[in-house]
């Protein structure tokens, strides 16, 4: 009895202590749950790019992480990242799956979506363990540009099914994109010798980098404003001639800038300033809503050599005040069908040019634009080239794609005006079998569930 009770007494502490620290070993090991995976990713994302648009600084934590994980790191830089997880046991010939989503640095709005969409490819990395070949991408979207999806090498793209996440308030499917139009508007300009005496800069300065079919109607269209002040003051005989007119970087994005240098008899200075202080009172409504900061001046300004013959002038004044912009066409339901844009224009090296962008969901209404534009320019004795051209992109809600990601949350695909990335991709590889998939932070726990259960079906225990 002597020798058996100290070997119980140190057998039994043997047990607890194994029991105690298996417990915590299981603690420290344990993996986290979707939801967990979702808020840990996002909380260690904003700390880490809080003041940071440095998307290199984001593809560095993320290839750290992925290490962490034991995920590969397909490839890394300062335009986009690829993290890949091999085919799960018994899933090796199983459908690939790659997801990617676009991640804008620069604007604070967007940035928080977007690394909210990025926890949640991050969570679906961690989560799944029954799938095929799974890749993610992470890809820079700049200045309204998608950026990575544009350098992205091709061989990204070879894969059974393609998901283009992004964030959105509300939850949406989409198995079309917009065709669209690139539309150039021309002429060549006729100059003089100024007749009148006060010359004045009209100048309007806003948000960078906006998508009009992201944010439609959200902000005044800074060419169209300056256009439609030069065609009410026509309407109404106050004279001024034209000396040059510049604005916008890109046909399919909102003017930042636009300004115009007028010149006016003097008697006509105060009428003239009169529809100046209503045009801006109407563009401060805009930015009022918005709370965002902007510019809108008229200021005096030296005289110039030359402007534009009244002619020409004229032709351009009718054309800015009758060309679309903005809504063409709703459904029933209120959802745009068609939409433009005039994102540029110039008056330099003796050549007025306007550059529009349209878009539509349907042929049909596109072709109908195309004839309204080139109807619009004749008639304005001005010139209209259709520079280039965008196909609609459609896929049947039919697709087993489809037909799994539209479960839960319950969606119904629709069409999209404007996906950047996803119409990169089809640039490069049109029969992509591809998805453009939105959510938001309350949608993203059961998406995830909904993709990983679908990826679960090409499995053994399915055939």
């Amino acid at each position: 009895m002597k020798r058996f009770f100290p070997f119980f007494l140190i057998s039994t502490f043997i047990v607890v202590f194994l029991l105690f620290t298996g417990c915590s070993t299981d603690k420290e090991n344990a993996k986290l749950s979707v939801k967990e995976s979702l808020n840990t990713n996002y909380e260690s994302l904003s700390s880490q790019m809080k003041d940071s648009t440095d998307f290199q600084q984001l593809s560095d934590y993320l290839t750290e992480w992925a290490k962490e994980n034991g995920i590969d790191v397909k490839t890394s830089n300062d335009q986009y990242i690829v993290l890949a997880k091999p085919a799960s046991e018994g899933f090796e010939d199983a459908q690939t799956f790659t997801v990617q989503c676009p991640i804008n640095l620069g604007q604070a709005e967007e940035k928080n979506g977007d690394l909210e969409t990025a926890a949640a490819v991050m969570a679906l990395l961690y989560s799944s363990d029954s799938h095929g070949s799974l890749k993610a991408i992470f890809t820079l979207e700049k200045d309204g540009k998608p950026v990575g999806a544009n350098a992205l090498s091709d061989k990204y793209l070879k894969t059974d099914n393609f998901i283009v996440l992004n964030h959105e308030e509300e939850p949406a499917l989409y198995n079309s994109i917009a065709a669209s139009s690139e539309i150039i508007a021309s002429q060549t300009l006729k100059r003089t010798s100024p007749q009148y005496t006060k010359a004045y800069k009209i100048q309007l300065t806003g948000t960078a980098s906006k998508s009009p079919y992201k944010y439609r109607g959200d902000y005044p269209n800074a060419i169209k404003t300056i256009g439609d002040l030069l065609a009410s003051c026509k309407s109404s005989s106050v004279l001024f001639e034209l000396a040059s007119f510049e604005g916008g970087e890109a046909s399919d994005l909102y003017p930042k800038t636009a300004e115009a240098v007028i010149v006016l008899q003097e008697n006509d200075v105060e009428s003239f300033t009169k529809r100046f202080e209503s045009s801006f009172e109407k563009v401060e409504e805009y930015y009022d809503d918005l709370e965002e900061p902007f510019e809108y001046t008229m200021t005096e300004t030296k005289m110039p050599d030359q402007v534009i013959s009244t002619k020409d002038t004229d032709n351009i004044v009718s054309l800015m005040y009758t060309i679309i912009n903005g809504t063409y066409l709703k459904s029933d339901k209120g959802d745009v069908i068609a939409a433009s844009n005039i994102g540029r224009v110039s008056t330099k090296k003796g050549q007025f040019k306007l550059q529009i962008n349209a878009k539509s969901l349907e042929n049909s209404i596109l072709d109908e634009m195309r004839t309204i534009f080139k109807t619009t320019c004749g008639l304005c004795d001005i010139k209209y080239k259709e520079a280039s051209s965008t196909a609609l992109w459609y896929a049947s809600e039919k697709t087993p794609l489809f037909s799994a990601l539209s479960t839960s949350p319950k969606t119904t695909p629709g069409g999209t005006l404007e996906n950047l990335d996803g119409s990169a991709f089809l640039a490069k590889k049109a029969d992509l079998n591809m998805a453009v998939w939105s959510m938001n932070k309350k949608s993203a726990e059961k998406q995830l569930n909904t993709l990983m259960e679908y990826m679960k079906t090409f499995g053994p225990s399915e055939k």
